[in-house]
């Protein structure tokens, strides 16, 4: 893998930015078709596990500022370890592509996104996601970790991520589409989301 890419800097990187976040319990025979047969999805409740939906701005980062949607259908068990399995990722900026892929083993794919206040949103060829929300008034700052798992093509990782926000919950209406089964996922119509603003997150060297 081409860690020494001279188009962006080796792991971790630390990016700051603002990002919605919805959360959704999802049945595990319906979150196995987008894991490795060879991970174990984790219930956290009777038959049914953790999702993600991450949709975020960027406005620094070592590669400049991008827009990026990630999600995780499912807490795995693989290989030892517990974390989040990343199953799809897009992002608007080739050089962030590249590096994802070659340092992190993260699938990104180019999608294109706008972000305006009170609405995030992306369209590529596998992946369209979309949150309208009304700005929380109110926040807290919070610290947050946890742990993904990624492969791309022959390669694949699990790495670390923490950081901090000012977080609030927002109602939002949300959707999720794109490759088929992805909208069983059940990112569709309102829900509570977590927004977080003023973030700062660092993500881990990759590990093997």
């Amino acid at each position: 893998m081409a860690l020494d890419d001279p188009r962006f800097q080796s792991a971790p990187w630390t990016l700051r930015g603002e990002a919605i976040v919805g959360l959704k319990l999802v049945r595990s025979d319906v979150a196995r078709q987008f894991v490795p047969a060879d991970a174990k999805v984790v219930c956290v409740w009777p038959g049914r596990t953790l999702a993600i939906l991450y949709l975020c701005k960027y406005w620094e980062s070592p590669v400049g500022s991008y827009h990026e949607v990630i999600v995780a259908p499912a807490l795995v068990w693989r290989k030892g370890r517990l974390g989040f399995w990343i199953s799809h990722i897009g992002v608007d900026h080739a050089t962030s592509i590249a590096a994802g892929r070659a340092i992190w083993a993260l699938p990104k794919e180019p999608v294109s996104m706008e972000w305006i206040a009170g609405r995030a949103r992306a369209s590529g060829s596998g992946l369209n996601a979309q949150a309208l929300f009304e700005p929380p008034r109110r926040s807290i700052r919070l610290p947050f970790a946890g742990v993904a798992m990624s492969k791309y093509r022959k390669d694949e990782s699990w790495f670390a991520a923490r950081g901090s926000a000012r977080v609030a919950f927002a109602r939002a209406s949300v959707e999720l589409g794109g490759d088929p089964g992805l909208g069983q996922l059940g990112f569709v119509g309102t829900m509570s989301v977590v927004v977080c603003e003023q973030m700062k997150i660092k993500i881990g060297r990759p590990h093997r």
